[in-house]
């Protein structure tokens, strides 16, 4: 298998790569962005938008394809599954603010055409990462919930999503993501047993808010976590069955913050690496050190 569906498939020295080179660079062409600019970061850091932002309205059919092709190209860059999520959710009626984020996504990846996802086969342990921005959407105040899930190299499953109700404290948007990631957790196990791959249990997820992991863990259901509709605990209920363990991480070392906010360069670079995104031209190269580099 080289090519499917966009998809290109790179046997490296030390793996394999999944990429949308081709893909890319015809999108660029598309829109009139090959001979572009590039930037480093798809977001500018701690940049919000808003349904208000600006009152210029712009052709909704070209914001839509833009939009509509970035969203595909996420299936391999999870590195712009939070800002391509933030700019689609002004299909209906963009602006011109809005445009300009979405041609700042088009060109960080002029500079990243050859960025994909690499996957050795060195180890096969799962590693859950979770995260929540509270509050992290200024008109409506919902928050945004982010996972990550990798094989050893490279990520397998990623999200980046608005919650449906607003949470009332960090440790509720905090116990929403830990929920999701269980579930996502509970039907990878399923799948991997069903390949007759071993996973050794519990699966650990990382969290960087202390509340939430007390909470999962606290058998106790205090009268303060009432608000917190029933099936978010869930989790708890996988943690006493032995399915997972949600353990501490660092804030610095929360790989999951890419899919909650936008990030300043050092921080995007340090995260986008542990999604095991790197540079094709690096990895045929075989070089590890060229590697750790970039």
């Amino acid at each position: 298998l080289k090519y499917f569906l966009g998809i290109e498939v790179v046997k490296c020295p030390n793996g394999l790569m999944l990429l949308q080179r081709k893909y890319m660079l015809d999108m660029l062409r598309q829109f009139g962005m090959q001979d572009c600019k590039s930037v480093q970061t798809p977001m500018e850091s701690n940049v919000k938008l808003g349904v208000s932002d600006g009152n210029v309205i712009i052709d909704i059919r070209i914001y839509q394809q833009m939009v509509g092709k970035l969203i595909y190209l996420t299936i391999t860059r999870p590195d712009i599954a939070f800002s391509v999520g933030a700019v689609s959710k002004y299909m209906q009626k963009p602006k011109k603010v809005h445009l300009v984020a979405v041609k700042r996504i088009l060109r960080y990846i002029k500079g990243t055409t050859d960025y994909g996802i690499l996957y050795t086969n060195n180890d096969f342990s799962p590693s859950f990462f979770c995260d929540a921005d509270w509050a992290g959407d200024k008109e409506t105040r919902r928050s945004t919930t982010g996972y990550c899930c990798s094989l050893g190299s490279g990520v397998v499953s990623w999200l980046s999503k608005k919650q449906p109700t607003v949470a009332l404290s960090t440790t509720e948007a905090e116990y929403r993501a830990a929920t999701q990631a269980t579930c996502e957790a509970t039907w990878l196990e399923m799948l991997l047993k069903d390949l007759k791959i071993k996973v050794q249990r519990p699966l650990v997820i990382y969290s960087d808010n202390l509340s939430s992991i007390l909470l999962a863990k606290n058998p106790v259901f205090h009268a303060r976590t009432k608000h917190i509709e029933v099936h978010y605990h869930f989790v708890r209920e996988k943690i006493q069955e032995g399915l997972i363990d949600l353990k501490h991480v660092n804030t610095n070392d929360q790989v999951a913050d890419i899919f909650t906010k936008p990030l300043p360069k050092e921080k995007f670079f340090k995260f986008r690496r542990k999604l095991g995104l790197q540079d094709l031209t690096m990895c045929l190269r075989g070089s590890v050190e060229n590697q750790a580099r970039y």
